[in-house]
């Protein structure tokens, strides 16, 4: 195996530190095939678990934290938390992450809970706080960030949802605009990659990351709602802006669900069904067609940017 198959996830089993000492001293009862049936049957059940609802909802603080838990309380300007298990980052980095706040970029800074479909700016640094029945996280957040009614999301050149040319009508430029716009803008939003925005480094997608990470796991398409809750509900940092900041998804006020209709991209396609609240609509559920580069196509649009 490579260094990176060996450090990878798929080569990955979590233990405590008494079985963990076990195993690695006795190859001859646990061998790689039975460690790989281990893990296999246990990610089957926590997956059956996550599909059925039995597991707790997800949240994200930061951007490299992601962890399964409950939403304990909901004040004007906190949200409490009691974190259970992390799917990204560890108890270390949570740490680090409260003790850095006060340096950190302002796009970093926010919270968001996939029970609830929404996120907020955080407005200073979270308060962990250990006991033996469980962690509590109290999390100090901002207002809620406006959203406008989707008939007033202004016009732009229709594109097909296939293709993404230019769509004609009867010869000429065809438009779309207000409410009619809002799937091919969210289309082409979620189809813009973390790292790919020539201005803002930090702006776009994580679906690419996720994709790459998760693909496979009951984890992918409730990574992927997080990520879209993001672009819903935290403002974006452009400073070529000159109009106030705004959430990326500027009329989407919650986010149900975002479910996964493919495992594998076909022709750089990732089909998803998103399920949403949208300002001026009401709920709102469609099928989007995300580009999804490959790792190639993605070291190389990186690279021409930078």
């Amino acid at each position: 195996m490579s260094r990176e198959e060996r450090s990878g996830i798929g080569n990955a089993i979590w233990l405590c530190a008494n079985h963990a000492t076990l195993i690695d001293r006795d190859e001859a009862t646990y061998t790689p095939a039975i460690l790989r049936a281990m893990k296999a049957a246990r990610e089957q059940a926590s997956e059956e678990d996550l599909l059925a609802g039995k597991s707790a909802g997800l949240f994200a603080i930061g951007p490299d934290i992601v962890c399964t838990g409950e939403l304990a309380q909901v004040t004007s300007g906190s949200w409490t938390l009691h974190p259970k298990h992390f799917v990204a980052g560890d108890m270390h980095l949570l740490i680090g992450f409260i003790d850095s706040f006060p340096s950190r970029e302002v796009e970093d800074k926010y919270v968001l809970s996939s029970q609830l479909g929404d996120g907020r700016v955080l407005s200073g640094a979270p308060t962990l706080m250990m006991k033996a029945s469980g962690n509590i996280l109290t999390c100090p957040v901002a207002p809620s960030a406006p959203r406008i009614n989707a008939q007033k999301l202004g016009k732009s050149l229709a594109l097909d949802p296939k293709t993404n040319d230019i769509s004609l009508s009867g010869g000429d430029i065809a438009w779309v605009s207000g409410v009619d716009y809002l799937q091919q803008g969210m289309q082409s939003l979620l189809s813009m990659q973390r790292g790919e925005n020539v201005f803002v480094a930090t702006a776009g997608m994580r679906f690419f990351e996720y994709f790459t990470e998760f693909n496979g796991t009951a984890w992918l398409s409730r990574l992927l709602m997080l990520d879209v809750i993001r672009q819903a509900a935290i403002p974006d940092t452009d400073l070529t802006a000159k109009a106030p900041p705004s959430t990326p998804l500027r009329c989407v006020t919650r986010v149900h669900n975002v479910e996964l209709l493919s495992e594998i991209p076909g022709k750089n396609r990732l089909e998803l069904r998103v399920d949403l609240d949208v300002q001026g609509v009401g709920r709102w559920s469609r099928e989007l067609s995300i580009y999804m580069p490959t790792s190639e196509q993605m070291r190389e649009r990186v690279k021409l940017i930078k």
